[in-house]
């Protein structure tokens, strides 16, 4: 009796959850076509780079959702739950995000411009690289949010619950704060730093965090040792330049020509390098963890004793790229049909199946 019970259990859970999972793939496909799901439960769903412009979520429940890329602009989110959401580089530029919920949220790269945020909860999110301009930040909760080039230029963050040494990392110009109009970093857009480079083609140990060089000619530069963090430089041309030790973290460095770069020792940690050429290039000891790679041409690039870990690389060209004492732990990694990771040259290449030495010299 006890057995067949023990049964009857079994297949009402699962009766339960097949109901819950229909669901919920209901309430997405209502989101989908109608661009309106208020107060739904969509917990944990998988909504990467959908387009929801002026979408209605007022109230609903998107807490570790994967929503990176999706384009939210002018979205309703009024007392919604994000906590824990994955929203990197998403579009939020105008949207309504006032008391939202988005502790521990994933804001890498995200614009949030003009956005109107009174008192969201943003306690425990990775900001870095996070666009705020122009945005309502009255009360918001920034707590231990992680702000390493963060954008508050001309934002209103009166009255936000954190201590002012975090903003130390952020990129302040013309901010309205409870002291008063911060303007810090307004020197880090264009000023002499970036007259500098533009003039000489040589910037060394610059701060240039945030910078706007979008499709800009930097061919054969000197940026050694310099802060871009959060820069953007997508469609630039850095052919042949001299990156080495550069900061480059949480930049948007989309489609940039990076061919025969020297980018040993460079932080690109949370970067997105996705469509970029880096044929040939040398990122020897550099950090390039949850970097984003996809799509990227990495044919010849030295990796060696780089830390790849939790980095994107599907649909890369990696034919020849030398991989020894790289990490690739945890690393997404896809392939055409006819290749796999053998067309690299791995020798002491930690990944999550373990040590690969096809290629060591001295096996």
């Amino acid at each position: 009796m006890i057995f067949f019970l023990k049964i009857f259990m079994l297949v009402a859970l699962f009766s339960i959850s097949i109901s819950s999972y229909s669901f919920g793939m209901e309430l997405v496909k209502k989101l989908i076509e109608l661009g309106s799901c208020p107060k739904c439960d969509l917990r944990g769903v998988d909504l990467k780079a959908a387009h929801l412009k002026w979408a209605d979520l007022t109230g609903a429940n998107l807490s570790h959702s994967n929503l990176s890329g999706v384009n939210f602009a002018e979205s309703h989110f009024t007392n919604s739950d994000l906590s824990n959401a994955n929203l990197a580089s998403a579009n939020l530029n105008e949207a309504n995000l006032s008391e939202a919920n988005l502790k521990g949220a994933d804001l890498r790269g995200a614009s949030l411009k003009l956005a109107y945020l009174y008192r969201a909860d943003l306690s425990g999110a990775n900001l870095s690289g996070a666009n705020f301009s122009g945005a309502d930040m009255r009360y918001v909760n920034l707590k231990w949010a992680d702000l390493s080039g963060t954008k508050f230029i001309e934002a209103d963050i009166t009255n936000a619950i954190l201590k002012k040494e975090s903003l130390r990392v952020a990129i302040l110009c013309k901010t309205t704060t409870s002291w008063g109009v911060d303007n810090s970093g307004c020197k880090t857009f264009g000023d002499d730093s970036l007259k500098k480079l533009l003039a000489s083609g040589r910037c060394l140990k610059c701060d240039l965090r945030g910078v706007n060089l979008r499709g800009k000619d930097l061919k054969s530069v000197d940026l050694r040792e310099s802060d871009l963090s959060g820069a953007d430089l997508h469609k630039a041309n850095f052919k042949n330049a001299n990156l080495i030790g550069v900061n480059l973290s949480n930049g948007m460095v989309t489609g940039v020509n990076l061919s025969g770069v020297n980018l040993s020792g460079a932080d690109l940690e949370g970067t997105n390098l996705s469509g970029s050429d880096l044929k040939y290039a040398n990122l020897k000891g550099s950090n390039l963890k949850g970097a984003n790679l996809n799509g990227a041409d990495l044919r010849k690039t030295n990796f060696s004793g780089a830390d790849l870990r939790n980095a994107k690389l599907e649909w890369t060209k990696l034919r020849g790229a030398n991989l020894s004492g790289a990490d690739l732990t945890d690393a997404i990694i896809k392939f055409e049909i006819t290749e796999n990771l053998d067309i690299a040259i791995l020798c002491k290449t930690q990944t999550s199946s373990g040590e690969q030495n096809s290629d060591c010299k001295n096996k």
